[in-house]
């Protein structure tokens, strides 16, 4: 095949444009532009301006792409765990990896499907390099982001072993050089038990804490309970170290962190990082409160106030979003928005004034208060992608009168989100029984915005808003986060053109982080929400699911259509990747443990060194200073 780079050595511009356009290694098919072709064949007179043009755009799609992770995709998935009262763990290793993962799983089952030797070997790569980068950088940024969050100890070994086994299994079947069928439907199967474990685990856990509250709510142990009001009392902002006291500590046959200051952290969260409050919990916990009270006094004030937040009715949730977007108005803080009936010409009118404000990407109403320059730049920059994702975008913000809803704007989304999602898919020239896909789309969804309006009140969100939305902001918003990635991986791809980077050394440094960049975005994000555990959850479970799932699928599939084993090869850079990985998990396992997992700041700076480690043992490989013999 033609290297794409020889079109350096053509000396006229219109023979460059010619080479980039029929060369095949030029084409880019996951992007939706041919960026190339940009500063050769549309500016071929003004290449420093576009290759300019070029840098602003990629700056630009990180913005987007950080904007999609926080503000769309974070409420979405915190909306379906409470739904479904996933703990952070399960949410983490199922709706979080798979919003992550999806798209490296359907890459590698093309990869992997293709049979090609090559192909296949780049597609495990990559799933080693993401892997090692996501157990790197994104956990180091996470846990830079977050200091001393605590992680629960069950769930971790868990996540760390499976995936640990996962990694070896792959190294193995590399160095054997085949995949056959057993080992595929293998992969999927080890894939299902590890699930199934997550929900067991946590259905087992949910009763034994459930019947340990109804055990001490009858016989409340003031000794015992010295250890409650210590977590109380670092709830409440001061740190006592029970243990250093050696008092009495609670002790489940669970390997889970002690379950007390969970119960009690948020109302919200248990051990497993829990959604829910179990029925219970809160009697028990007024009743070792005044227990707390009546045995040290100095705690009293603390342990009253927090018994008091306990038994406080949940009128409204801490906001999902870094911004409010229902923006606080008037009209927006009285549950019954509109004050005319529903066909009056006040009533439309107050629909599209509420339907303008909604659609304001500007935050006006935090400048004067909480943003600072940088926040307001942002704010500025990011509104002309904002202006797209609230309207492709759905938001149930529970924090919001009737969730958020809005009539026109979510009428007008059913329309919006089935086209967007066509173009986003590429599926623009495609048909179905001869009509364009886009026209279908459009069609179907014109009839739901049509039943949507005539059916819906302004002032009451439908039953099945909640539920159905937040599926849809959830799908829409993996959909731009893949789409935003494609085009950062495109572009970087581009530059590696333009500037004449080795293709190997691009694929282990920008290509894989670009790869890895929604999983960056989307994990920090949601540790900034509050979420560190779900986040550190995603980052192993993630790549597990990518690897047992996309392997398994891919092989099983591959094995059927071409009827035979799969081939592999092992090289010295899957080597050393496969390695650094192994020693990443391990380290994992030895310093959090011995941090009482309590993640402190320093570890993130140590993942990135490891990270670092791997790039200049990885570079040093294939610029051939040392070889790795893998025969």
């Amino acid at each position: 095949m033609v290297d794409c780079d020889d079109y350096h050595d053509l000396p006229s511009k219109s023979e460059q444009c010619a080479f980039i356009s029929q060369t095949e290694s030029c084409e880019d098919n996951d992007g939706l532009f041919h960026y190339l072709k940009f500063p050769y064949c549309d500016l071929p007179n003004a290449i420093p301006l576009a290759d300019i043009m070029l840098f602003v755009w990629i700056a630009y799609l990180f913005v987007c792409l950080a904007v999609t992770a926080e503000d769309y995709f974070c409420p979405a998935l915190t909306s379906i765990s409470k739904m479904l009262k996933l703990s952070q763990n399960v949410a983490g290793v199922t709706f979080l990896a798979l919003g992550n993962g999806s798209p490296d799983i359907f890459s590698c089952i093309a990869a992997l499907g293709s049979g090609n030797l090559e192909t296949s070997f780049l597609a495990l790569g990559a799933m080693f390099g993401a892997g090692l980068f996501v157990n790197t950088i994104v956990i180091g940024a996470v846990t830079i982001s977050q200091d001393g969050y605590v992680l629960a100890r069950r769930p971790f070994f868990r996540d760390c072993i499976f995936y640990l086994a996962a990694i070896y299994w792959t190294w193995y079947n590399c160095y054997n050089k085949k995949l056959d069928l057993a080992t595929g439907i293998g992969y999927i199967a080890l894939y299902v038990i590890y699930v199934l474990l997550v929900i067991v685990g946590r259905l087992v856990f949910q009763k034994f804490i459930k019947k340990q509250s109804l055990t001490t709510a009858v016989n409340p142990d003031p000794i015992i309970d010295s250890n409650y009001a210590a977590d109380l009392n670092q709830q409440n902002g001061n740190f006592f170290d029970a243990d250093k006291e050696n008092i009495p500590i609670v002790e489940s046959d669970t390997d889970e962190n002690t379950y007390h200051d969970h119960l009690v952290a948020d109302t919200e969260f248990d051990n497993d990082g829990d959604w829910t409050e179990i029925p219970g919990v809160r009697s028990a916990a007024f009743t070792r409160a005044l227990a707390v009270a009546q045995t040290l006094p100095y705690l009293a004030q603390a342990s009253t106030r927090r018994a008091d937040s306990i038994l406080e009715p949940e009128t409204a949730e801490t906001p999902l979003l870094r911004h409010d977007l229902s923006y606080s108005s008037p009209l927006q803080r009285n549950t019954s928005v509109y004050e005319y009936p529903s066909y009056s010409m006040g009533a439309v009118k107050q629909m599209v004034q509420h339907f303008i404000r909604k659609m304001n990407p500007l935050h006006l109403d935090d400048w004067e208060s909480e943003y600072s320059f940088k926040d307001k730049l942002f704010d500025v920059v990011s509104a002309p992608g904002n202006v797209f994702f609230r309207i492709s975008i759905p938001v149930v913000d529970t924090a919001a009168p009737l969730l958020g809803w809005n009539k026109l704007l979510n009428s007008l989304q059913l329309l919006v989100c089935p086209v967007i999602a066509c173009l986003l898919l590429q599926q623009i020239n495609n048909t179905l029984i001869s009509v364009p896909i886009p026209v279908i789309a459009g069609c179907c969804g014109l009839m739901f915005m049509i039943v949507m309006l005539l059916t819906s009140s302004q002032g009451e969100a439908p039953f099945y808003f909640k539920a159905v939305y937040t599926l849809l902001g959830f799908l829409m918003s993996i959909l731009w986060i893949y789409t935003i990635a494609n085009e950062i991986v495109s572009l970087l791809s581009t530059f590696g053109h333009m500037f004449k980077i080795n293709g190997a050394i691009l694929g282990l440094t920008v290509l894989s982080w670009a790869n890895s960049v929604g999983d960056l975005v989307s994990d920090v994000a949601m540790a900034r929400q509050g979420y560190p555990q779900m986040a550190v959850s995603a980052c192993i479970g993630g790549p597990c699911l990518n690897m047992l799932l996309g392997i398994g699928l891919a092989s099983t599939i591959a094995i059927f259509k071409h009827g035979k084993s799969l081939e592999l090869k092992l090289s010295g850079s899957l080597i050393i990747s496969s390695a650094f990985l192994m020693f990443t998990i391990c380290s994992h396992l030895v310093a959090i443990p011995l941090m009482n997992f309590k993640v402190k700041k320093w570890y993130g700076f140590y993942t990135f060194a490891l990270y670092c480690s791997f790039l200049v043992l990885a570079m040093l490989n294939i610029t051939n200073v040392f070889k790795i013999d893998v025969n």
